[in-house]
């Protein structure tokens, strides 16, 4: 079986993939205030217990959010790391391969 990768193109999906990481990231914490800022509308106990339900929704999402983030930076450092080890492996075989002609 014969796998072939273009190392530059995966290395460009790691850039993308770190691109997606920090705008989720900028995007989430910019939605922050709103996500985790719910007050109550009155002064009843319905109302705080309302406005503290919205409030965990919203930091259960942004910890959803961030972990996620968090997923896509090491998926990106993997396909970096992928990339580095495939050209790194390509240029030995090659000067393998120079070396062994000369002999």
């Amino acid at each position: 079986m014969t796998m072939s990768m273009q190392p530059e193109a995966v290395l460009a999906s790691a850039g993308a993939e770190s691109a997606i990481s920090a705008e989720t990231e900028a995007a989430a914490s910019a939605a922050a205030p709103a996500l985790l800022g719910a007050m109550p509308m009155g002064g009843d106990p319905d109302s705080a217990m309302f406005a503290a339900a919205l409030n965990a929704c919203g930091a259960g999402y942004l910890g959803v959010v961030s972990e996620h983030a968090a997923q896509r930076g090491l998926f990106a450092g993997a396909q970096g790391m992928a990339a580095g080890t495939t050209a790194a492996t390509e240029a030995a075989r090659q000067a393998t391969m120079l070396l062994g002609s000369i002999v």
